[in-house]
């Protein structure tokens, strides 16, 4: 069947092709809410929201006992800034399914994602207490992420039980993670790093490309963007909003500096927003008919112009329209030199973290995307090195506005490095901008839990509980 066809297509994230057939199903049958449902899942992954919530809602319109259109329909509405819409619809499809921990588990999401942590843990909890079911495993993860649980009350039995009734990779990896956080939390070191091997080793078997092979492609990166490519940006070019990208390696701090950024009066931000990638690139590869970064060699004026009014689209998106609007996608640094030649007043802060605890908290959490970084010490730091030296290349590059902050000074001293920060940024330092924890906008990163308290200097010492087998892990790494 074609939209068999499409659904793999998209699977595989062949999103072109994908579309062209979930078009053609629409042709033949305008009322195919399986193909709508498609085509709203591609627009979601491009970012174009409004356009995924007009596709949805009539998909859902068209498959009203759905469970998997509505989550998307909830995302969707999130995208564009409607959270209430989107609990009205998360609430909606409890009420369809309320013996099915599915829509509890997404609802418990909207809640922790929104800073409800209470409500987060009461959702989660009895959605657990539905019998077990594939979505179990991430609820107990995100139950062992929230931490309310002690030696005498916890999630270790659930999760060793639940790993006795999957042959799933990725469930299985998901509890290894978890059971990594739970023994962390009950002071059992051996046994939490013990997990966290399985669960790395785990997810490398769904990786499917080895980070030596970026390598070419970060070489171009330095090639392509020369000091007199990055001179040519138009000097004259006048605009009413700052962009600010924070940049970095993950898991560096980039959560916790964007919400003190954001409680700022001036500031707003995108969240990790990829459309620099998605649609500008893709946009420019697209009208030369050459991959990136090879096709900044043929960037023109009226190019770099439409490019422009590309990102000038994502950022009015931003709620509210302030004149600095963050974007804390962290590897938008590959893309440094593009971004200036679209905006010349556009400021970087490279956000830095200690190599050794920045590799332990990658090698500790589960990322959903299976980059071989994120789940192998050895990748982590061949990714490391090609970030450092293609930030090499950017800082040796004076027209460029790029500040080096580190983590761990923010968190020890966060007024004076804001002061600092603010002053690059040329405004003045605001006190509710220590305030953060109190925000209730929307994070979705892994720090979701932690950004909720205000700011503490526990995270920079505890990789040192772990430093002697991730020393060893790290040395055998070079052999």
């Amino acid at each position: 069947m074609l939209i068999n066809k499409a659904n793999q297509l998209l699977e595989q994230n062949k999103l072109k092709e994908a579309e062209f057939h979930f078009k053609a199903i629409l042709n033949s049958n305008p009322q195919s809410g399986e193909a709508l449902f498609g085509l709203g899942r591609i627009a979601l992954r491009l970012e174009r929201f409004d356009a995924a919530v007009y596709l949805l809602q009539k998909a859902c319109g068209l498959l009203p006992h759905m469970l998997e259109p509505l989550h998307a329909l909830a995302d969707a509405f999130n995208g564009v800034n409607s959270p209430d819409d989107a609990l009205k619809v998360l609430e909606y499809a409890k009420s369809i399914a309320s013996h099915n921990p599915d829509p509890h588990y997404y609802l418990a999401q909207h809640y922790l994602n929104y800073g409800l942590l209470d409500k987060a843990h009461t959702t989660f909890a009895h959605a657990l207490s539905m019998g077990l079911y594939p979505v179990t495993a991430y609820i107990l993860f995100e139950l062992v992420q929230l931490g309310r649980f002690n030696k005498e009350h916890n999630y270790v039995s659930n999760l060793h039980h639940f790993l006795t009734q999957t042959n799933n990779l990725r469930l299985k990896m998901v509890c290894y993670y978890a059971l990594g956080k739970s023994y962390d939390k009950l002071d059992d070191t051996e046994q939490a790093f013990n997990y966290y091997i399985l669960a790395n080793k785990l997810q490398k078997k769904l990786t499917d490309f080895n980070t030596a092979q970026l390598t070419p492609f970060y070489e171009s990166i330095i090639d392509q963007n020369t000091p007199a490519l990055i001179k040519s940006a138009d000097r004259a070019f006048k605009n009413s909003i700052t962009p600010v990208f924070i940049i970095g390696m993950p898991r560096s701090g980039s959560t916790l500096l964007e919400q003190m950024l954001a409680n700022h009066t001036q500031f707003t931000t995108l969240g990790e927003n990829s459309s620099i990638s998605n649609q500008v690139v893709a946009f420019i590869e697209q009208q030369t008919q050459t991959p990136y970064p090879q096709c900044l060699s043929l960037l023109t004026n009226d190019l770099i112009a439409k490019a422009r009014n590309i990102y000038i689209e994502t950022l009015k998106t931003a709620q509210p329209i302030r004149p600095f609007i963050i974007n804390k996608l962290p590897s938008n640094y590959q893309t440094i030199g593009l971004i200036h030649l679209m905006f010349p007043n556009a400021k970087f802060i490279n956000l830095s973290r200690d190599f050794n605890a920045t590799a332990f908290s990658v090698f500790s959490n589960y990322f959903a995307q299976n980059e071989p970084y994120f789940c192998d010490l050895t990748e982590f730091k061949h990714y490391h090195s090609l970030y450092t030296e293609l930030m090499a290349h950017w800082q040796s590059v004076p027209d460029i506005a790029i500040y080096n902050m580190s983590y761990e000074q923010l968190v020890n001293k966060p007024k004076e490095q804001l002061t600092a920060l603010f002053s690059f940024l040329s405004c003045t330092f605001e006190p509710q901008c220590l305030q953060f924890y109190t925000r209730r906008s929307a994070v979705t990163t892994l720090s979701k839990q932690a950004i909720r308290q205000p700011v503490n200097t526990s995270a920079i010492a505890h990789w040192q509980r772990y430093k002697t087998p991730l020393l060893k892990l790290l040395e055998e790494s070079c052999n």
